[in-house]
């Protein structure tokens, strides 16, 4: 390939990335606050939901977010009620996160609305072998691009999307 059709290729999928980030973004920011949630805290809850009891950097891990962004954002998931820690083993420097009745309830809330229905719904427009193929795709993208350490990540993705099939 030359320089020319590399060019052209990563223009279209960086800005195609970009713009179906941002597309994301705002509409899981709209999604979440018809719960009284900003998209952080709607993540978080979901992560938990489905990996309860995880450590703060584990979360923050699985999110790709800071320590200090994860510290913050549970202290006002926590101050509403929405989870709750606990320190491990009676280790007050390991410290393990879980949702509460309130942060389920709230989150179902806000996947629950007919929006996030059809919002959540967008892969049934398409075939079963090109969503396979493209989440392999996007998949193998990920692993060569960034800095982020991913194996919290990626085994949080392996695991909870297949709890998800077995619901």
């Amino acid at each position: 390939m030359d320089k020319r059709e590399k060019d052209y290729y990563f223009n279209m999928f960086l800005n195609l990335i970009r713009a179906t980030y941002m597309n994301l973004e705002k509409n899981w920011e709209d999604v979440a606050k018809e719960a009284g949630l900003t998209h952080a805290q709607q993540h978080a809850l979901w992560i938990l939901h489905l990996d309860d009891g995880l450590t703060l950097e584990e979360l923050g891990n699985i999110a790709l977010w800071n320590k200090s962004t994860t510290s913050a954002l549970i202290s006002r998931l926590e101050k509403k009620g929405y989870v709750k820690k606990h320190k491990y083993l009676n280790n007050s420097r390991t410290i393990k996160i879980y949702i509460t009745d309130e942060g389920k309830a709230v989150l179902d809330k806000s996947v629950g609305t007919k929006y996030a229905f059809e919002f959540m719904g967008l892969f049934e427009h398409f075939e079963h072998e090109e969503i396979e193929t493209f989440l392999k795709t996007l998949h193998r993208i990920s692993d060569m691009v960034g800095t982020w350490d991913l194996t919290d990540f990626q085994k949080f993705l392996e695991t909870s999307s297949k709890s998800l099939l077995k619901k």
